[in-house]
């Protein structure tokens, strides 16, 4: 008998198994088709997020999407705090540099018309007449006490006491403009200032002369300022040929008796310091902006530079 089914009759039977399935694979096809066909008329959103594939319409997205992006945390640096900044008062430099006191010392260079200042280029450096005379009337009608060179140094010396709200008046370089608008508008109001002259430029054109400054004398103080202008930057040779030349010339002509200098350019100095002690002088005036002077750093004196603007404006 036969130990395994005849080929023949296996071959038979796989052909009736397929027979059979081919027919039921095709309803399942269209019973699959009929349902996709139906999910996606009502449901099509839903089965293209499903990855379905069929007849479906295209979905638009929104020109600019509404997205909010939250930004990456990055970490706040580690702060360090500064001291708090003390503010200077006249009570706190007492106690290093005493005796002080609150001097607004103003600083003018040219006393001259706009547009003389214009054609010249020197209208950073000029004040008007107008503005100079307004100035004067400022301090005139808010009780500012005008103060000489002598009375600051009496209070340095000696601790005299100055009056409320003192001012100096000083003038730079020693312009010829200082003798045709600053000194008749002095003599207007009485008040007196102090001009620093650069004795070797005397006589020369667009500066003072000697007579001038004989004229000048009832109301104005003249002190140092070297004998060309120099800096203090100089050598300190040429420094102290600069300062005691000066110094001998201002003497002769009956000036600068309390020994009292400004630098050119506004600069102090260890140098130009010691030279000014050798030669007897213990006041001396920068350009650094402040309105404390103390005997203490008595050649280290601040000043406020004004120009074409209410005094108002520079804190008076």
């Amino acid at each position: 008998m036969y130990n395994r089914v005849p080929e023949r009759l296996m071959k038979k039977t796989k052909k009736n198994k397929l027979n059979i399935i081919f027919p039921i694979l095709g309803v399942i096809l269209i019973v699959l088709a009929v349902i996709l066909e139906y999910a996606v008329k009502t449901h099509g959103k839903k089965i293209l997020s499903s990855g379905w594939v069929g007849k479906h319409e295209e979905t638009k997205l929104p020109e600019t999407a509404n997205i909010t992006f939250s930004p990456t945390m990055i970490p706040s640096p580690t702060t360090v705090l500064s001291p708090t900044s003390i503010p200077i008062t006249v009570e706190g430099m007492n106690q290093n540099y005493g005796p002080c006191a609150k001097i607004n010392v103003l600083i003018y260079h040219h006393i001259q018309e706009e547009e003389t200042a214009k054609k010249n280029g020197q209208t950073g450096l000029t004040v008007t007449p107008e503005f100079f005379r307004k100035h004067l009337q400022y301090l005139k009608d808010n009780n500012y006490n005008l103060i000489t060179m002598a009375e600051l140094k009496s209070f340095f010396d000696s601790g005299t006491k100055l009056p409320s709200k003192p001012v100096l008046i000083t003038i730079d370089d020693g312009y010829k403009d200082n003798y045709e608008f600053a000194y008749p508008i002095l003599k207007e109001f009485g008040v007196k200032a102090t001009i620093f002259v650069a004795t070797g430029l005397l006589n020369n054109p667009g500066y003072m002369t000697w007579d001038d400054l004989n004229q000048m004398k009832d109301l104005v103080y003249f002190a140092n300022h070297t004998w060309s202008h120099q800096g203090s930057n100089g050598t300190k040779e040429k420094l102290t040929e600069e300062i005691t030349m000066a110094d001998k010339q201002l003497i002769e002509h009956g000036l600068n008796s309390d020994k009292i200098f400004a630098y050119p350019y506004g600069g102090a100095g260890k140098k130009v310091e010691e030279i000014l002690k050798l030669n007897g002088y213990e006041i001396a005036f920068t350009t650094i902006h402040g309105n404390i002077l103390c005997k203490g750093k008595s050649l280290e004196l601040p000043r406020i530079r004004v120009g074409n603007a209410s005094l108002k404006s520079y804190g008076l």
